[in-house]
């Protein structure tokens, strides 16, 4: 059935008249009644009985009323749905970071986002760079927010951020006053490292000579919140990420790493951008505000 037909069969329902069917429509009167016929015509039945000028519904035509109105509201809203889409206020963007770039630059930009437009279902995970980029290749994510990615998995990478990494220091250890460590100073602690799937572990162990001589032991810790909390209770020295807000006054500092200085970029990876969406696009965009913003 044409669609057309049923918004005009629903008018003149509503109306009880054809003419003024068609004024609401702007259609000419003989379009209104060429558009019932061919309805009656495809379904084989009445829907009116004429009564002079007026029109009155025929039991098939009440039934068919009642089903046409809420398929109708159902196409405007389908409408509504695809145009809001287009306009990036509806949707879904599934994204993935890296931690601790989640929580420490990306949550307020999600935050705003998500404020700004409610009805677009975002989905934002926290995993380690090699998964994010094995699920951005598998069209999985829309995009993710990670160190490069391998050149073999043919993903665009936008260097959005340089990190550094530092020593989380409890505020009362002897090294705590100064103004940068070397490795050396770190002979006889434990260092409180991340998995080795980790790029920041992956950095660290870049950094340190492999054959030289280890004069500290590693802890291998999962998590950079348990890590502060470690260090905060005075166990070991941590290796992060120099982020401002990973330190807590009076309770733990980072301190840069002055022989090494390891550093790693940070940035978008992305499949397709011609294939994405407009929310995705417009949550890039605001992605790309942290740029140079680390520290």
């Amino acid at each position: 059935m044409d669609l057309r037909a049923l918004k005009t069969f629903e008018a003149c329902v509503r109306h009880g008249h054809f003419l003024k069917a068609a004024e609401e429509l702007q259609y000419a009167p003989s379009t209104v009644t060429l558009q019932i016929q061919r309805l009656e015509t495809d379904l084989g039945v009445a829907l009116f009985v004429r009564d002079g000028k007026r029109v009155i519904v025929t039991e098939a035509g009440r039934w068919l009323h009642q089903q046409a109105s809420v398929l109708l509201k159902s196409i405007g809203a389908i409408r509504q749905t695809v145009s809001d889409i287009a306009a990036g206020d509806n949707g879904s963007v599934r994204i993935a970071a890296i931690e601790p770039v989640a929580s420490q630059q990306l949550a307020i930009v999600i935050a705003d986002f998500c404020n700004a437009r409610p009805n677009v279902e975002l989905t934002m995970e926290v995993s380690g760079s090699r998964a994010i980029a094995e699920r951005v290749r598998a069209g999985e994510l829309e995009f993710g927010v990670c160190s490069a990615p391998p050149s073999k998995f043919m993903l665009a990478f936008e260097p959005l951020i340089e990190e550094r990494l530092g020593i989380m220091l409890n505020v009362n250890h002897p090294l705590a006053n100064r103004d940068s460590i070397t490795a050396s100073d770190l002979a006889g602690l434990t260092v409180l490292v991340k998995e080795p799937t980790c790029i920041y572990r992956e950095l660290w162990e870049t950094a340190i000579d492999p054959t030289g001589p280890r004069q500290f032991s590693y802890m291998e810790v999962g998590s950079f919140f348990v890590i502060q909390q470690m260090v905060k209770a005075a166990f070991g020295v941590g290796i992060v990420p120099m982020y401002n807000g990973l330190e807590q006054e009076g309770a733990l500092v980072i301190r840069p790493l002055a022989d090494l200085n390891p550093v790693v970029a940070i940035g978008l990876a992305y499949k397709n951008k011609n294939v994405l969406g407009k929310a995705a696009l417009l949550l890039m965009e605001a992605v790309r505000g942290i740029r140079g913003t680390a520290g």
